[in-house]
């Protein structure tokens, strides 16, 4: 994949940045799926310098997730919403085999590739979509997709 000028991402612990007014600080928050099961927690937030706009949640998976190991990975922010009422993070019922797919969160190694392996391996919530290969990494074009939906992701979802 050809990559013309990646910006890279932070982790929102090791800078100033600043969650917006109203907004609420997730980190240390419980995830769970949809079916109530623990997945893991909140371990940090990668934010995007360019757009000050947050792209993925930093996920530490629970070692109780059968067969998955002990690790953190990225989910992109539009695939979570808030629980209604709680403080939760709830994130749809992927696979196992999804979470034990994604790659390892490593600071400061986070690139084109891996943003790409994480789309790969979450897939489309409509599983019988195909998503588009990319042969040239435009950073904006990317977090374009319906995975980076901020909005989604900090509008309360009332069925739960």
């Amino acid at each position: 994949m050809e990559n013309t000028s990646y910006q890279p991402l932070y982790p929102l612990n090791k800078t100033n940045y600043q969650i917006v007014d109203g907004e609420p600080d997730i980190t240390g928050w419980a995830v769970i799926n949809e079916a109530g099961n623990t997945i893991g927690s909140v371990n940090d937030l990668l934010f995007d310098p360019q757009s000050n706009a947050v792209r993925y949640l930093i996920i530490k998976l629970s070692h109780e997730l059968p067969s998955v190991a002990d690790k953190l990975v990225m989910i992109p922010i539009g695939i979570a919403h808030l629980h209604t009422k709680e403080d939760l993070v709830i994130l749809p019922n992927l696979h196992l085999d999804q979470f034990s797919a994604l790659p390892i969160y490593i600071e400061g190694e986070v690139g084109p590739n891996t943003e790409q392996l994480v789309r790969e391996v979450i897939g489309s919530p409509a599983a019988l979509r195909m998503e588009e290969t990319i042969i040239s990494f435009d950073q904006q074009e990317f977090y374009r997709h319906h995975h980076f939906d901020r909005e989604k992701f900090y509008r309360r979802n009332p069925n739960l």
